[in-house]
Parts: structure tokens; C-alpha cells; sequence
């Protein structure tokens, strides 16, 4: 009986979580592309590109290519299985990821409070349910806590020998593997609290851990990346910003960003949560899980990409807090007053639950496929004969490489680091400065520009309109989302005698 109850009550966030995977994936609107591309590279010449390729405005810049292993992965799954492998790819990956964490809070907590946090969790986590890299570092961060917790149980120590293998990995897949770091540090800092010695063993697997950390194509630099990622960062990204700038006046509320507000609240429910889940005494005890979901929360409140994080690391602690304060409740009154507090609960998730799901099925969100990019663009650019150098805007630049390239190179891409922070200031200018985006032009001897409308808006379609309203750019392609003009040159003149769209 007790086990058919663990089923059915594992059923609510098996289905909450199979509901949010069927989401359309934004990836190919964002980095995929770049990444497919990349991994092509890395498996044709068996090497690890160490320079920015792709941009024929700096084709000698140095770049750490630290997500080099998951392309590759990604690459090869879409060969074989096509583009939609990657969108099964990703469910296996998240799948994996929650089943072991799920596993580790049942040990830990009460089957209530690991349902009411996985379905909380889950909304949170969702928010990076994309076919990306990152996408590893949220199964290896479940692989830390998997095993770490396993061999707390068992103190079978090649549990913990299996730690640096996954951090070998991680490191050549996403920057995020400077956090397996942290979380085996908090669990040294916790045995050694508890043995009161040091385990000289533990030490050395920590050792081992910081030299896989070293095993990477750009060695120490590859190890440090994720302290100096900033230090060349010219363009300011939504996705570092903080999760409360979302409700600033200045944001727009798209039928994506309806999904991203409901999360960031949940989020924020789950800050207060935590903090009262510390409360309980027994909690400070498990130094590794709550040290965890702390830094969890740290790293969300700095960077909305990250928000996703402590619905990863902050689950089993905040599932086992409240199972903990839940039995000082018991002892410090009735079961009345426990059971309230419990219906309370369930009734504030299952609106949360509701309006996220009322919200998917209202916009159209749920499909298993890829929000289109710029694919129609692409074809109409290899179909037409319409050639570089393009001067394209740095999000549409990712599916530019993987449509385009080597026949084409493009003037940026979404790599903020992969580009001297000074050319940024450069890039805006040209939309801004007439003038200046004319000494470019001859600079660069730019002959098409390929742009997506809806990326930043009030700096782009005023740029736009200008190109329109001259005699020097005719547009050819226009579908709502990229718009493609040519330099009105000999060059361009077939393309432009048939594709030319009138202004009048």
C-alpha cells in the first residue's frame, strides 16, 4: 500500500514535468545553431577551434571554447536522428536529472513536502528547458548529490572517485562546472565538522577534482573562465540581468515572457521558502545540501538565466526544512492545525500549477518542435545568390553560421567574449550614426544586411526604416521576422531585378 501511494503521489510532478518538456524549445531562436556548427568542426578536424572563426570582423580573436564536448554531442545526435533527436535528447537528459534528485529527496524528506517542491521546482527549472549545454551541468549537478549523498549512506568511497570523471566532463561542456567545486567543498567542510579529522582521502579526491578541472583545450584559462567571462563583455544580455528587472516598465510581455513571470514569482515564493525552511536547527546540520541551495538562490538572484539553478539545487533542502519544521509543528500542537496549514499549501500550489498550465495551453506554447528562427531567411539567402560580407544583428547570427557557414562569415554573433568589448560600442553606433555606418560599410565593403526585426527594437527598426527611406539599400526579403537588404550595386543587380519589395 505504502508503495502504490509513493507511485501515485510520483505521478503529479511526472506529469507537471513531461507537460513542461513538450514546450516549444526556443534554442534555434538563441545558440544552437552556433553550437551544431561548432561540433561539425570539432568531429571534422578533430580539433577545438581557439579562435573566432565564424566573424569576419575579428576571425583571429581568441575564444575559450568551453562547450565543446556538448556540441559535439549535439552535432552527431542531429546526424542521426535529425533535429528532433535533440529535442529527445533533452528530455532524457532532464528526465535523468530529476529522477535522481527525486530519489535522494524521498530519502530525506516526507513524500508530501518532495511532491508540493518537485512540482515548485520543476516550474522554475523549466525555465532553461531548452536543447543547450547547460543542460549537462543540471545532470551533473544531480550526479554530485546522487553520489555524494549515496556514499554518506554506504561510505563506500568509490562513489566519490566517480566525482572527478563527471567533473572532467562537465568542464569541456558548460561553464557551470565550477560548481562541482563548490558542492564537493561543502561536503568536505560538513565530514570534517561531523569526524572531527581530516580524511585524508576526501582530500585527495578534492585534489583530483581541481586537476580535471585543468583537462580542457585551453588549460588554465579554460579552468578560470568562469571568474574572467566578464572581462571582456561589451554587450549587456537580458539573461545577466536580474530576475526583478522583468517587472521594470521597460519589459516586454510577449506570450514567452507570460511562462518567465509566473516563474520568477514561484522563484521568489521559493527565496521565502527557504528562508524559513532555515529555521530548523537539524537543517544548518546538512552543511552540503544547504550550503547548496544558498549559493543556489545567491546565483539566481544575480542572473535570471540562472533562476533555474535552485530548482535544481535548492529541492531536497527546501523538501527536507519543511519536513523538519513540520515535525516541530506536530509536537508543538495538534494535527488540526498541521493539516490546515497542509491544505493551505496544496491549495497555493495547485493555483500555481493551474495558471501555468492555463497559460501554455492559451498562447500555444506545448509542441514538440523548435520555435522557427530564421530558416525561411536562410533559404531565401542560399536560393537567391545573395552573398556577403553581411552586416547582421548578434542574435540572428547564431542560425546565420549554421545555415551560412564557410560559404559566408558574419559580422557577429550572440558571443559577447568571442569579440573585443570595444566593438560593440562600434556595432551600435552603426545603427545610430549614418555617417558612421557608411565609413563601415566601406571599411568592410559590406554588400547585404540581414536583420531580426523584433531583436531590440527601439535601437534596430529605426536603423531600418533609415536603410529603407535610401537610395543606397534595396530590401528583398521580408517575412515579419528577418528583413534582407542588398547594397544597390552591380554586384547585387540580378537579385535585386527580380526579389526587389516596393517601399511605395
Amino acid at each position: 500500500m505504502q508503495n502504490f501511494k509513493k507511485i501515485l503521489f510520483a505521478l503529479i510532478p511526472l506529469t507537471y514535468l513531461f507537460l513542461l518538456l513538450f514546450q516549444k524549445d526556443l534554442a534555434m531562436m538563441g545558440d544552437l545553431g552556433r553550437h551544431l556548427k561548432l561540433g561539425e568542426i570539432v568531429v571534422k578536424c578533430l580539433c577545438v577551434p581557439q579562435t573566432n572563426l565564424f566573424s569576419y570582423t575579428h576571425p583571429s580573436f581568441p575564444i575559450i571554447n568551453h562547450e565543446w564536448l556538448a556540441e559535439v554531442i549535439f552535432y552527431l545526435t542531429s546526424s542521426w536522428f535529425g533535429l528532433n533527436g535533440l529535442l529527445i535528447l533533452k528530455m532524457v537528459l532532464v528526465i535523468i536529472t530529476a529522477s535522481l534528485l527525486y530519489f535522494v529527496a524521498l530519502k530525506k524528506s516526507s513524500l508530501f513536502w518532495v511532491t508540493i517542491f518537485a512540482l515548485l521546482s520543476t516550474t522554475i527549472f523549466s525555465t532553461r528547458f531548452h536543447v543547450l549545454p547547460e543542460l549537462f551541468s543540471y545532470l551533473f549537478m544531480s550526479g554530485f548529490i546522487f553520489l555524494i549523498e549515496r556514499y554518506k549512506q554506504s561510505k563506500r568511497i568509490y562513489l566519490l572517485w566517480l566525482l572527478p570523471i563527471l567533473e572532467l566532463l562537465w568542464v569541456n561542456m558548460h561553464i557551470y562546472f565550477i560548481i562541482g567545486i563548490g558542492m564537493y567543498g561543502l561536503f568536505f567542510i560538513e565530514e570534517l565538522f561531523r569526524s572531527k579529522r581530516l580524511d585524508k582521502r576526501l582530500l585527495f579526491i578534492g585534489t583530483a577534482l581541481i586537476s580535471a578541472m585543468l583537462l580542457n583545450p585551453s588549460f588554465i584559462q579554460g579552468a578560470l573562465l568562469p571568474f574572467m567571462v566578464f572581462n571582456n563583455y561589451g554587450l549587456s544580455v537580458e539573461e545577466n540581468g536580474s530576475p526583478f528587472s522583468l517587472f521594470a516598465p521597460t519589459s516586454t510581455n510577449t506570450n514567452i515572457a507570460y511562462t518567465l513571470i509566473l516563474q520568477v514569482i514561484v522563484f521568489e515564493l521559493l527565496i521565502v521558502l527557504f528562508t524559513i525552511s532555515l529555521f530548523s536547527k537539524k537543517q544548518w546540520k546538512d552543511i552540503f545540501q544547504t550550503g547548496s541551495g544558498l549559493f543556489a538562490v545567491g546565483l539566481g538572484l544575480k542572473f535570471i538565466r540562472s533562476i533555474s539553478v535552485p530548482g535544481v539545487l535548492g529541492f531536497i533542502p527546501l523538501a527536507q526544512g519543511f519536513t523538519l519544521l513540520e515535525q516541530k509543528i506536530r509536537k508543538a500542537t495538534n494535527k488540526y492545525m498541521v493539516n490546515t496549514i497542509k491544505g493551505a499549501v496544496i491549495l497555493t500550489v495547485g493555483i500555481i500549477i493551474a495558471i501555468h498550465a492555463k497559460g501554455l495551453f492559451y498562447y500555444k506554447i506545448l509542441s514538440f518542435s523548435f520555435v522557427p528562427s530564421s530558416e525561411n531567411a536562410v533559404s531565401f539567402i542560399v536560393q537567391s545568390g545573395v552573398h556577403g560580407p553581411i552586416f547582421n544583428n548578434y542574435r540572428i547570427g547564431n542560425y546565420l553560421i549554421f545555415g551560412l557557414y564557410p560559404e559566408e562569415k558574419i559580422f557577429v554573433d550572440a558571443r559577447p567574449e568571442a569579440y573585443p568589448a570595444s566593438f560593440f560600442d562600434d556595432y551600435w553606433r552603426m545603427m545610430a550614426d549614418e555617417q558612421f555606418f557608411n565609413q563601415q560599410v566601406k571599411k568592410y565593403n559590406i554588400n547585404s544586411v540581414v536583420f531580426n526585426v523584433d531583436d531590440d527594437p527601439v535601437k534596430i527598426r529605426p536603423f531600418l526604416l533609415r536603410l529603407l527611406n535610401s537610395k543606397e539599400w534595396v530590401p528583398v526579403y521580408a517575412d515579419g521576422l528577418v528583413t534582407i537588404l542588398l547594397r544597390d550595386n552591380e554586384k547585387n543587380k540580378p537579385v535585386i531585378e527580380k526579389y526587389k519589395i516596393s517601399t511605395k
